[in-house]
Order: C-alpha cells, then sequence, then structure tokens
C-alpha cells in the first residue's frame, strides 16, 4: 500500500507516479547539486529502492548498492552510494539537512545486504515503530516539514497569532467576570474620551466666538450674546470638561487596577500551569532540551504574557473603540472634513503590515538566541567549580559575550524595522494636521455653514491627533502581539506534551510491596536508532541483592530507569508482585523504588531539608536515626550550625562522600522497598568508602537492591550477579562462579579491573 501521505504534500507531488505503489520507509531533502548550488533535491527509501527526484529522475535497487557512507565537510556533507565498486551516485547537503540524510542514511545501511548471512537478521518491528513515533515528534504536525533544532519544537513557519492568543484567552477564564467589567469601562473610557474635543467646539462656537449661519447671505454672523451670557456659558462648559477629565481619570485608574491584578493572576496561574506540566514529563522531553531554554519558557515568557494581557489585549480593544468613536463623530459632524483627515490612511495601513510580517519571522529566532545565551549561564554557573580549576574565566565571559552580542545584534536588527515606522506615522500624523488645517480653512473661506466653523476646525484639529495616536499604538501593538504569540507558542509547547509516563485509570496502589522484580522479554530503544536493551529476562525475589556490571553501554543504567520507569518498555513487560509497572500509580511506584546515585544531587538549603526530600513530614528524631544509619551525624554534628548547615548549591560546601551519606541517609528516611544503588561507592577514598559501605550496608537490609558497579569488587556481596552486554543478559550467577569462567564476559572484565589495579599499585 502506498504511504505517499508520510510526506508533506508538496514533496509528495514530486513522486508524480514514480512510487508504484511501494511503501515509504524514509525521506529527506538534500539542497546541493553536483556543483554545491542550491537545488531542491530530494531521496526517497523504500524496501527495495532508492529514488532520487530532482533536476532528472533515476531510481537506485538496493540489493544493487555495496555500500553507503556519510562523507562529513566544512558546510557541505556528501552521502555516497556505492555500486559495483563505483560512485553510483552522491548526494550533497548543507547542514539543515544533516539530520533527515543521517536518518536515511542508517535507514537505508540496515537494508543492505550484509556478506554474512548471519548478520542479514530481520529488524524487530517495535524498533521501527520506535524511530517512527520519534521521527513524527520532529516533523511539523500542521506542514509536515522537519521542525529547525533551534526551534526546539515550535515550528516558525505554522505560528498563527490570533490562534495562539485567543487560547490564551483560555487560560483567564477563571476571571472572565473581572475582564468583562474591565472590557466595559475600556468601552465607557473611549466613549467619554471624545467629549473634550466636542466641548472644544461648543466653547468657541457658542462661548468664545459665537457665530450663526445667515442663509441670506450665506454667510456665518456674529450672534448678540451678552459678555455675561457668554461667560457663563464658558464656565458652565468648562465644568463639564473639568467632570469629564475627573470621571475619565477615575475609570481608568478602577479599569488599570483591575487589568493590573488579572495579569498578574492569569500570568502567575501560567508559570503554574507549565511548571508543573514539566514535573509530569518523562526524561526523553527533558535530554532533547537545554535547562536554559525551558527556564526561560517559566520565566521570561510569562513575563512577557502578562504585559500582553495587561497593556496588549484590552489596551487593543481602547484602542479600535476609539478609532470607531472618533470616526463616528467626525463623519457626523463634517463627513468632508472626515475623509480629508483619512488620506494618509492607506499608507500608514501597508506600511504596518509589512512591518509585521518582517516582525513575526524575526522573532522565533530572537527567542533562540535568548535560549542560547541563558544556556551558557546555566552551563558555567553550576560548573564554576571546573570554570575555576582549569582557569576558564576568561572562555567563559568569552562565550556569554559571544552568544550576548549575538542576542543583541538580532535584537538591533528588530529594533530597525520597528522604529522604523515611528517617523512615519508622526510625519503622517502632523501632514494630516496640515491638511485639515487647509481644508477646513478654506471651507470657512469659501463655504461658510453650520458645519464649517472656527469651532469644527479647531475640533477636528483635536480629534486628528486622538484618531492618528491609536493607530499608532495598534501599529506599534504588533511587535508585543509578536512577542507574546512566539512566547505563548512556547509556552503551550510544553503544554501540549503529553506525559509518556503517566498512571492508568484505576492503577494499583497496595498497601504493602514485597518487592519481587520480574523482566519479562524486555527490549527498549530511546530513539530507534538501536536497542539499547535486547529480549532481556530476569527475576528478582523479595530482599534479594542482585548486581549489575558490564561494559560501558551495555544498558546497566537503561535497567534501572525501566524499573522506576523514567522510561516505559518498548516491548515486553516489567512487574512488581505480578503486576505491570506500567498498572501502578506513578508516584507510589517511584515511592517504592529508592536512589543513590554516583552523583548524588543536594538542593540549596540546610541539611536537614535534604536528608527530610525523602519524607517531609520526617520529625528531627528520624532525620537523626537516618543520619547515624548512614554515618553521616558525626560530621554534621561537627559543624557551627549542625543540621541547620547551609550546603550551598549542588551541595558544592560538602565533600564528596559527605554529599554521598546524606544521600543515603535520604534514602533510608525515605524507606523504599526496592533499592537502586549507582555507583554509590566510587570516586571517594578507601576510609569514606568503608563508611559508605557500612551504611548500605545497613540500608540494603531486607530490601530488594539492585546495585550498579564498574567497581567489581563491590558486588562481591551480592546475592546473584547480572551481566549485560550490548543491551543482553550474557550472564548470571555468583561471584565465585562468573570470575572463573573461561571466555566469560565476567570473567575479562575481573580480569582486565585486577590488572590495571596491579599497574597502579607497582607506580
Amino acid at each position: 500500500m502506498s504511504q505517499e501521505n508520510t510526506l508533506p504534500a508538496g514533496l509528495a507531488a514530486r513522486l508524480n507516479g514514480d512510487l508504484q505503489d511501494e511503501a515509504i520507509v524514509g525521506w529527506s531533502e538534500h539542497d546541493l547539486d553536483g556543483n554545491n548550488r542550491f537545488s531542491s533535491q530530494l531521496a526517497v527509501l523504500t524496501d527495495t529502492r532508492l529514488l532520487l527526484i530532482g533536476a532528472t529522475r533515476r531510481a537506485i535497487a538496493i540489493a544493487s548498492i555495496d555500500e553507503c557512507r556519510i562523507i562529513e565537510g566544512l558546510g557541505v556533507d556528501r552521502l555516497a552510494i556505492i555500486a559495483g565498486g563505483k560512485l553510483e551516485a552522491e548526494l550533497r547537503y548543507s547542514r539543515r539537512h544533516r539530520t533527515t540524510m543521517t536518518r536515511l542514511h542508517r535507514k537505508l545501511e540496515r537494508r543492505l545486504p550484509k556478506a554474512d548471512p548471519k548478520k542479514n537478521e530481520a529488524r524487530p518491528d517495535w524498533l521501527d515503530a520506535v524511530e517512527r513515533e520519534a521521527e513524527k515528534k520532529e516533523l511539523c504536525p500542521k506542514c509536515g516539514l522537519l521542525i529547525p533544532t533551534y526551534a526546539e519544537g515550535v515550528c516558525p513557519r505554522c505560528i498563527a497569532k490570533r490562534r495562539i492568543l485567543w487560547r490564551l484567552m483560555d487560560v483567564a477564564k477563571p476571571y472572565r467576570k473581572r475582564i468583562w467589567f474591565a472590557l466595559f469601562l475600556t468601552i465607557c473610557l473611549s466613549a467619554i474620551s471624545v467629549i473634550p474635543a466636542r466641548l472644544n467646539k461648543a466653547m468657541i462656537d457658542t462661548a468664545i466666538d459665537p457665530k450663526i449661519y445667515n442663509a441670506v447671505t450665506q454667510k456665518n454672523e456674529p450672534r448678540m450674546i451678552s459678555a455675561e451670557d457668554r461667560v457663563a456659558m464658558l464656565l458652565k462648559l468648562g465644568g463639564a470638561f473639568a467632570a469629564t477629565i475627573i470621571v475619565t481619570e477615575l475609570i481608568g485608574r478602577t479599569r488599570m487596577r483591575i487589568l493590573a491584578w488579572t495579569g498578574t493572576t492569569v500570568t502567575a496561574d501560567l508559570r503554574h500551569l507549565v511548571y508543573a506540566h514539566m514535573h509530569e514529563l518523562s526524561l526523553r522531553y527533558f535530554a532533547k532540551r537545554r535547562t536554559g531554554s525551558l527556564i526561560t519558557r517559566v520565566t521570561n515568557d510569562t513575563d512577557r504574557l502578562w504585559d500582553f494581557i495587561v497593556f496588549g489585549s484590552v489596551d487593543s480593544i481602547r484602542n479600535v473603540t476609539m478609532i470607531i468613536f472618533i470616526a463616528t463623530l467626525m463623519f457626523l459632524t463634517n463627513w468632508r472634513l472626515a475623509f480629508v483627515s483619512l488620506i494618509p490612511l492607506p499608507l500608514l495601513g501597508y506600511l504596518t503590515y509589512v512591518r509585521g510580517m518582517k516582525m513575526q519571522k524575526m522573532f522565533g529566532r530572537l527567542w533562540t538566541y535568548w535560549s542560547r545565551l541563558t544556556a551558557v549561564v546555566g552551563d558555567a554557573l553550576p560548573g564554576v567549580r571546573v570554570v575555576k580549576a582549569f582557569a576558564n574565566e576568561d572562555k567563559e565571559i568569552r562565550r556569554f559575550d559571544r552568544r550576548s552580542n549575538e542576542y543583541t545584534d538580532k535584537e538591533q536588527e528588530i529594533h530597525i524595522v520597528w522604529t522604523s515606522l515611528q517617523p512615519i506615522v508622526s510625519g503622517l500624523m502632523r501632514i494630516s494636521a496640515m491638511i485639515i488645517w487647509i481644508a477646513g480653512g478654506y471651507l470657512i473661506i469659501r463655504h461658510p455653514s453650520e458645519a464649517n466653523t472656527l469651532g469644527t476646525l479647531v475640533m477636528f484639529s483635536g480629534l486628528n491627533g486622538m484618531f492618528y495616536g491609536p493607530i499608532m499604538e495598534l501599529a506599534n501593538s504588533n511587535r508585543m502581539v509578536t512577542r507574546a504569540a512566539t512566547s505563548a507558542q512556547r509556552i503551550f509547547e510544553v503544554l501540549d506534551t503529553p506525559p509518556e509516563i503517566y498512571s492508568r485509570q484505576g492503577a494499583a496502589a497496595p498497601e504493602k510491596m514485597q518487592g519481587k522484580v520480574e523482566f519479562r522479554h524486555v527490549s527498549f530503544s530511546y530513539e530507534g536508532a538501536q536497542p539499547a536493551l535486547r529480549d532481556v529476562s530476569m527475576v528478582a525475589e523479595p530482599g534479594e541483592m542482585i548486581g549489575l556490571c558490564g561494559p560501558s553501554g551495555a544498558g546497566k543504567s537503561t535497567f534501572v530507569n525501566l524499573i522506576c520507569r523514567f522510561y516505559d518498555v518498548t516491548d515486553g513487560q516489567i512487574l512488581i508482585d505480578g503486576v505491570d509497572v506500567r498498572d501502578y500509580d506513578v508516584k507510589y511506584l517511584r515511592r517504592a523504588v529508592g536512589m543513590v546515585l554516583q552523583e548524588p544531587y543536594l538542593f540549596h538549603g540546610t541539611i536537614s531539608d535534604n536528608i527530610r526530600y525523602g519524607n517531609a513530614d520526617a520529625t528531627d528524631a528520624q532525620v537523626i536515626t537516618a543520619a547515624r544509619a548512614a554515618n553521616a551525624h558525626d560530621f554534621i554534628v561537627g559543624f557551627p550550625d549542625g543540621y541547620d548547615t547551609m550546603v550551598g548549591e549542588r551541595g558544592q560546601s560538602l565533600s564528596g562522600g559527605e554529599r554521598q551519606r546524606i544521600s543515603i541517609a535520604r534514602a533510608i528516611l525515605h524507606n523504599p522497598r526496592i533499592l537502586i544503588l549507582d555507583e554509590a561507592t566510587s570516586s571517594v577514598d578507601t576510609e569514606t568508602e568503608r563508611q559508605i559501605q557500612q551504611a548500605l550496608d545497613r540500608l540494603v537490609e531486607g530490601r530488594t537492591t539492585f546495585a550498579i558497579a564498574h567497581r567489581l569488587s563491590t558486588l562481591t556481596a551480592a546475592d546473584r550477579l547480572v551481566v549485560l552486554d550490548k543491551g543482553t543478559i550474557a550472564e548470571q550467577g555468583k561471584h565465585d562462579d562468573l570470575v572463573n569462567k573461561e571466555g566469560g564476559v565476567y570473567a575479562k572484565l575481573h580480569k582486565t579491573q585486577v590488572e590495571m589495579n596491579l599497574v597502579v599499585a607497582i607506580r
């Protein structure tokens, strides 16, 4: 069955029937021809052929291909296809297509016939499914094209400002009554704002220079009104003017208070939603995104939306209603002058539209440069000890300045576009005012009437500034709207990412867990490129200690990550007490599993707070008991502030052994049924290792334990060793049995370590 619909519509149309009802297994664009000139070309892979579509069309049978390899160059890479001992095709591409071409190369290489028939094994269906799912997340669901890496999940081609910002209003639904009241006040404010101009006209035409139109003479002649009556009329109109100002300011103050409160509250809600949802996402999501990028979404992006909610959305409505009220008054008073005042409007509208389109494209990239800037800070400050150890302060400053300058340059480009309209708008407003005075003066002189008076001219002169002021604000608000839409898109990208790991309806949370862990034909792959675990089956009985060992990349960390359900298995099952881990409540499962990591993470706070992190309700006595069990009490009370000692960022004020023992105390207080130890005694001195090992012996007692260790001597106490190699269980058994097994993986690892220790001892 043909799968042309896996291609974006524009690319699928280029196939023009060449697919012959074959299924597409991969595709990529490449943008350079044989002379390195830009040329839009397409490579489509099926199970039997590689279709090359460009200036010419050709198909290469996979069975005829001997080899395919990527040759990286300076800005230009090549995918070389070799068949029959000669170069059959060379696909050249720039860096923008590196990701998709690398994936295409991987898929093609897997389908090439191997010289050794034993290696021509079928690729598991589950692995292809994982890869397809990973690819799907990298493509925009709307346009079908690859989302650029810099955009981090948000397609810059498909940002729909109106739809995104309208969706933002959904977040404000709990406060809709306040918002509707603020909108009502906004409309009232707009209506009242035209009254002063009307009062100015009345002051001039009825008090300062009262005139009446004489139909016989066709002239505006002075009205016979006493000076006392004119002064009384002037004071009356002046009082009305003052009352209008007071009412306007009171309404404006109330309106701004409501909007400021609503904007602050909505932004706080949005921050909560984004941050809370981040904690629901799996490790896979965070592995692909920079910390600085995620921090920016929670902080800067939400703050920009506050600005939009308060000064953007409602003020835009105010400006629109003001324009409507002012235009209505102008046309009702003197339609000729009204048309004259609108002469510059079409040009202004066109310039605003052009500038808006430019800025919309620029803001998406600007956010990326800001994210890169914060990423430098996020990298350097937590690693300040390493920076100072290598005397690389100047290097980090240069790296920061480079990113800062990149951001500044892009921001300056936006400011140039943004400010380019300001003098044009100001000039058009002045020209409009000049045209009104000339046209109005001409009408008063040549065509006097009730509509053509000095008061009318003065009113129009004032209304002209009031009319173009909101237009200029709307033109400038395009910058705010574009920034807000970009930030909102980033935020909704987080909120729209469904949690991969979640609790099913009616998830199990039994009162007691025995701790029996069973792997049944478990396979797993992170992105579908290659399996991290392959058909792993084993059983750990309650209270049994399992030692996990094997070469780097064998799958040890993946093994324990699946027990914690940081990821879900791709194929097979993991059961605890006979229940699939996917049927447990996620929070219950993770409370039942404790971890002591190689690099323990301590939060900024007191030692007591860090130990109590494993059990927030623990008493001081329980904290001290846990610290004693972890051999941490003695060094803690040696500090001037004891358990109230601040550990600093990530525990930098403590030694590695002290941090590890606090981590163990935290795990003891957590009291898990299943325990995972990841190189818990590495990188410490012998005495500290002894103390940590004593604490671990107390911790593992009665618990099902999985201990990862590269230093195999630390696993001799394990009830059973599970040796992983290339994602499979190579061996299982006791240390004494495996160490003497001829040609065994464990025996080789143990022998290598013994030899290395001898070399170190001799030196």
